[in-house]
């Protein structure tokens, strides 16, 4: 179980890795219509969660798994998704093994930088957060949060610069559960 619990972690981070770079690249005549956002709360109850965002997310499978819903938000050079996972997994354990593969920082396509490894918190779930250096002043922000047995969170976020905008925070710190009747 631990295994799967760890391959389909490594598998979706594999897969936010490399959305943010396509993504970016695609969406810059969408930055032009889109001139000012009208930020809003969304609700997604299949998924458990609510959040606030400056456009309305372009909701899909990823890589075709229905267990994995993402939620893409696309704002200028910074790509935000959000992939929440439906199914019966170790969070505890998920959340181990991630911070092990991140403080060991052995992928040289995507270092992690250093000191940004760290413990966080979002709406009562415990989590974890680093950053990681993708090349050409790229940066990508990857957060993970366990809700519980059966629900997962995965924040990723590829940025220019040194630092996420602050539009990111406020995305991420708008993040909250709701219950699964929640209309």
């Amino acid at each position: 179980m631990k295994k799967i619990v760890l391959a389909i972690l490594v598998l979706t981070l594999a897969s936010a890795t490399f959305a943010p770079q396509t993504l970016a690249q695609k969406t810059s005549k969408q930055s032009a219509a889109n001139k000012q956002p009208q930020w809003r709360e969304y609700i997604y109850p299949q998924d458990g969660f609510a959040i606030t965002l400056p456009y309305a997310p372009r909701p899909h499978y990823d890589a075709g798994d229905r267990h994995i819903n993402v939620y893409t938000v696309t704002m200028g050079k910074t790509v935000v998704s959000l992939r929440a996972i439906s199914r019966l997994m170790d969070c505890e354990t998920g959340l181990a093994d991630l911070w092990d593969k991140a403080d060991s920082n052995k992928d040289p396509k995507e270092p992690v930088v250093r000191g940004s490894l760290k413990q966080v918190s979002l709406a009562g779930m415990k989590g974890l957060q680093y950053e990681t250096e993708l090349g050409s002043g790229e940066r990508s922000l990857h957060r993970f949060h366990c809700a519980d047995e059966h629900k997962f969170y995965i924040f990723n976020v590829g940025y220019a610069g040194k630092q996420p905008p602050p539009d990111v925070a406020r995305i991420i710190n708008s993040f909250h559960l709701v219950s699964q009747a929640h209309n």
